[in-house]
C-alpha cells in the first residue's frame, strides 16, 4: 500500500514539473554561465539580476530582464531510459552533433559544448552538482538531498511567477514584499542550452527567498525566487558579480534572481 502511495506521490511530482516546465516564460539565468548573448561578461551579469544579503529590503530596486519565450518551443524533457542512451561529454561532441543534425560551428553547437563543459566541471568546496538530463534524475537529485517522507516525497519545487502579461525588458524593479522560504536545504536549478531539456542543479548553504517586486519601466509584477549564497569565499576571485557589487570573495552573501524556467527545490 505504501508502494503504491509513493507511486502516486512521484507521479503527482512528474506531472507537476511536466506543468513548470510547459508553462510560463523564461530564459536560462545561470549565473555561472554566459546565456544572454553577447560577450561583456559584465553586461549579462547585470542581467540576472545580482545584489547582496544587506539589499534585501522593501523599496530595493535591482535591474533584470526577465526573457519571455514562447513555451511551445522550449526542447523536449526526455525521459531517464531515452535520456540515458544519448552519449553526453565533450569528447563525444561529433557523434551528438549527427544525432541531433547540427551544423559543425553554429552556435546552437557553440551553446551545446558550453553546457557540456559546464557539467564537466568539478563542484566547489561544500556544493553538490549534478546535471539532469531526464526528468527521473532531475527528481532524484532532489530526493538525495532534501531527504523524503513517509512516502517517500518531502519537497517541492517553486519557481518565479509572473502576475500578468510577461514582458522582457531590463528595468529596474522595486522590492514590494520578502518573505523568506525556509528550508534547512536546498537544490537550485538552472535550464542549460541544449537539444533537450538539461538542468544543472546545485545544492549548498543557500537561503531562498519570495520577493513581490515590479518593474519601474513597464509596470509588470512578479512573485520572485531569490537565492542568497551564504559562502562564496570559493567562487572565483574574478567571478562577474564581485566586480559588479564592488565586494570580495567571501566578504558578504551574494543573491541572484531566478528566471521561470529555473526551478527551486525546498523542504515541505
Amino acid at each position: 500500500m505504501a508502494k503504491e502511495i509513493a507511486s502516486c506521490v512521484l507521479l503527482i511530482v512528474y506531472l507537476s514539473l511536466l506543468m513548470l516546465c510547459s508553462t510560463g516564460n523564461g530564459h536560462p539565468q545561470h549565473h555561472h554561465q554566459q546565456q544572454y548573448g553577447g560577450d561583456d561578461p559584465l553586461d549579462m551579469a547585470r542581467r540576472v539580476g545580482f545584489f547582496t544579503v544587506d539589499d534585501l529590503y522593501v523599496g530595493k530596486a535591482v535591474g533584470i530582464q526577465f526573457y519571455t519565450r514562447d513555451p511551445s518551443s522550449l526542447p523536449p524533457f526526455l525521459s531517464k531510459e531515452v535520456a540515458d542512451r544519448i552519449p553526453f561529454s565533450v569528447k563525444e561532441l561529433p557523434l551528438i552533433l549527427q544525432l541531433f543534425g547540427m551544423a559543425p560551428g553554429s552556435p546552437e553547437v557553440q551553446l551545446a559544448e558550453r553546457t557540456l563543459r559546464t557539467c564537466a566541471e568539478e563542484p566547489i568546496k561544500g556544493e553538490q552538482k549534478t546535471c539532469a538530463t531526464s526528468i527521473e534524475s532531475f527528481i532524484e537529485f532532489a530526493s538525495s538531498m532534501l531527504g523524503g517522507g513517509q512516502y517517500g516525497v518531502d519537497f517541492r519545487a517553486i519557481k518565479t511567477t509572473h502576475l500578468g502579461k510577461p514582458v522582457s525588458v531590463y528595468q529596474n524593479y522595486t522590492f514590494l514584499d520578502i518573505k523568506e522560504v525556509h528550508s534547512p536545504i536546498m537544490v537550485a536549478c538552472h535550464i542549460m542550452d541544449y537539444p533537450y531539456i538539461v538542468y544543472m542543479c546545485h545544492s549548498q548553504t543557500s537561503r531562498v527567498y519570495q520577493i513581490k517586486i515590479v518593474g519601474q519601466e513597464v509596470g509588470d509584477a512578479l512573485n520572485a525566487i531569490a537565492v542568497c549564497h551564504i559562502d562564496t569565499s570559493q567562487w572565483a576571485p574574478d567571478h562577474v558579480s564581485f566586480k559588479l557589487l564592488s565586494v570580495k570573495p567571501g566578504t558578504v552573501s551574494i543573491c541572484h534572481f531566478f528566471g521561470p524556467h529555473n526551478p527551486v527545490w525546498v523542504k515541505n
